[in-house]
């Protein structure tokens, strides 16, 4: 049969972000069985060109079966997609698969409406179903599906995973554009936000084992069954053959748990030593199975980072998440690390359902002592699946299944309005320990700033910089784009655009360090534009009415643009749960389209914001007339356009 298989998107822009190795392992074993596939992975175009890219595929392939693999985040889009593909082509069968099918599937089988879903690993029951579909066969008897049995969804109990994963053939990366996934990359650093990395050159994800043995609370490991290793000497023999084929020397092992003990760590880096394979890599890794000779040699082989659940500084919150790990356990484990000069990925996790404010105490101040300074604060999530899940729908936490699935694909706005609150501190409370946690991340990152050497603009969005490491003094020079989020027009200016600095690692340390957004020499044109604007309002003894109350980057935006307070005359919030917070040393006042006609004829400040647009549309719409707008995201792009 052909195939079409199609990878969703979590991001607007095309981006390099996720590779989908789960489904590439899919079409190479259905293409074994003998049938083929087209592929389409729209994380490689910007969202404009998906729906184009998928009309032309369904109008001009003789497509006889679509699937679609996703996690849960991806609800909305599999829904959107399910239904435009039922407009241009209503006679070909969806099928699902990926995390999505693997928790709530009756739910996701009534709501989205699929022809079938896979659930499990889905070398085999993707196969087998094919094959009944091909040759007219009940599928109601292939083990490891859901189908419609009359207008009822019906499971047909567990399915058949592969036993050994070195019987699978090689993942099919072409079919899901694996070059255009390396050539989306910085061709000699790898940009981001979080982490940073100026010597690693573009990265290539590859896979050395499924699923995880532990099980923390708030993990669910969808749809990828028991933990299973690939041989390590066949996963050196991919890396080879992939340096060959591809020319790429940095590799990005996906597995959520490279290795359960130090052996298998150790016989890998013994085999790429005994190659001669010079490479970059980066893995996941437990803090319990570590010793200081065994990150030696990963750092002589080229680890320059490791990802580690943290999650807390709280014995009491590690037990309740089941991690079992102490914080002894970390403070050991982030000690040789850095001995071994290798950069530490890691988070906490704040909102457990044994999370109190004494617990939070506990946790930030393990943090300052370890200066984990660069493991920033996320929102436990109780994703579908997980026990923590389960514990919210006992607890009547969840009160729509579908609507809480739904609010997780916009994960701003869930944490922001919607959040499940599993502990026993007020909404109230839990929302304002959330909100200041995220503030301490950037306030965190300014601890370990780096020194600007020098630095020149190159083009519009482009700078070349040399920085210098606040640790161990290594320069390293980078041409810079930034902000990362771009289009042929510039960046994308929706949301709190030019304001979060990033975070660089050192490949002589392995420390992380901060570079300012007002210290890349182009950003800082922005800025001194800005700011001139409001001095003139001081100069010239003028009042303005702010918006919003911000508060995930008021400490770090207020340290860089300064505001003279005896110009603000009120701030207003569109947003409720801001109403009567403190910003400006003023209340915050609600803001909608009713009263926006009170900034008729006032000078208006829009700082950088998400909203900003709903804002201006209302002044628009509602026909009132500031005496002066001085938007952050307009002002944005304009000021390096005049420069």
């Amino acid at each position: 049969m052909k195939t079409l298989l199609i990878s969703p998107s979590y991001y607007p822009q095309a981006n390099a972000s996720y590779f989908p190795l789960g489904l590439a392992y899919i079409s190479a074993y259905i293409q074994s069985q003998g049938h083929q596939v087209i592929g389409l992975n729209f994380n490689h175009m910007p969202m404009e060109k998906r729906n184009p890219a998928l009309c032309d595929t369904l109008l001009h392939e003789e497509v006889d079966i679509i699937g679609i693999s996703g996690l849960t985040v991806a609800y909305n889009e599999i829904d959107r997609l399910i239904k435009v593909i039922r407009e241009i082509r209503a006679d070909v069968p969806i099928v699902l698969g990926g995390g999505i099918t693997s928790v709530e599937g009756e739910l996701m089988m009534n709501t989205l409406q699929p022809n079938y879903a896979v659930v499990g690993e889905g070398e085999l029951i993707f196969t087998r179903l094919l094959k009944a579909l091909e040759e007219g066969d009940d599928v109601r008897k292939i083990a490891g599906i859901w189908c419609w049995d009359a207008d009822k969804p019906k499971f047909t109990g567990e399915g058949e995973s592969p036993k050994y994963l070195d019987e699978l053939p090689l993942p099919d990366l072409d079919s899901f554009g694996i070059r255009e996934h390396i050539g989306l990359q910085g061709e000699h650093g790898q940009f981001s936000y979080h982490l940073t990395r100026l010597d690693a050159g573009r990265s290539f994800p590859i896979a050395a084992s499924r699923s995880c043995p532990f099980k923390c609370t708030f993990c669910h490991h969808a749809g990828m069954g028991t933990y299973k290793k690939h041989d390590i000497g066949r996963v050196v023999d991919q890396i080879e053959g992939y340096i060959q084929t591809y020319g790429i020397n940095n590799f990005s092992i996906y597995d959520e748990l490279f290795s359960a003990n130090k052996a298998r760590v150790v016989e890998f880096c013994d085999l790429l030593k005994q190659r001669n394979l010079n490479i970059q890599w980066f893995c996941q890794l437990r803090m319990d199975q570590l010793d200081l000779p065994m990150l030696k040699m990963m750092k002589e082989t080229g680890c320059n980072y490791i990802s580690f659940g943290i999650e807390s500084g709280s014995d009491a919150i590690l037990g309740s998440m089941k991690k079992k790990i102490t914080k002894q356990t970390i403070t050991d484990a982030v000690k040789i690390v850095r001995e071994a000069k290798i950069g530490i990925q890691g988070n906490f996790l704040f909102g457990d359902p044994a999370e109190t404010q004494e617990t939070i105490r506990e946790s930030l101040q393990f943090q300052q002592d370890n200066q984990l300074y660069f493991c920033d604060w996320s929102a436990v999530i109780p994703y579908a699946g997980t026990p923590i899940y389960h514990y919210a729908l006992e607890k009547g936490l969840i009160a729509d299944r579908e609507t809480f699935m739904r609010s997780l694909c916009n994960i701003s706005g869930y944490l922001y309005n919607s959040q499940v609150n599993m502990t026993q501190m007020s909404d109230e409370e839990y929302k304002d320990w959330y909100i200041s946690l995220r503030e301490l991340n950037d306030e965190n990152h300014r601890k370990r700033c780096t020194k600007v050497v020098a630095g020149e603009i190159l083009e519009r969005w482009k700078s070349r910089i040399t920085i210098e490491c606040p640790c161990c003094s290594h320069q390293q020079t980078l041409d810079l784009p930034f902000p990362f989020e771009q289009d042929e027009n510039g960046p994308l200016l929706n949301g709190p655009v030019g304001v979060q600095g990033m975070n660089v690692l050192c490949p002589d340390c392995g420390r992380k360090m901060h570079l300012k957004a007002r210290d890349i020499p182009h950003m800082k044109l922005v800025y001194d534009r800005f700011q001139a604007e409001m001095d003139a309002l001081a100069e010239n003894q003028q009042h303005a009415i702010f918006i919003p109350a911000l508060d995930r980057f008021a400490t770090v935006f207020l340290e860089d643009i300064k505001i003279d307070q005896t110009c603000v005359a009120a701030v207003y919030d569109t947003r409720p749960f801001r109403e009567d917070k403190l910003f400006l040393d003023r209340r915050t006042q609600l803001l909608d389209i009713d009263r926006v006609k009170e900034l008729d004829g006032q000078n208006v400040v829009i700082l950088p914001w998400v909203e900003y647009q709903k804002v201006l549309d209302w002044l628009k719409h509602q026909n009132v007339t500031p005496k002066k707008v001085i938007c952050w995201n307009q002002f944005f792009r304009n000021a390096i356009s005049e420069a």
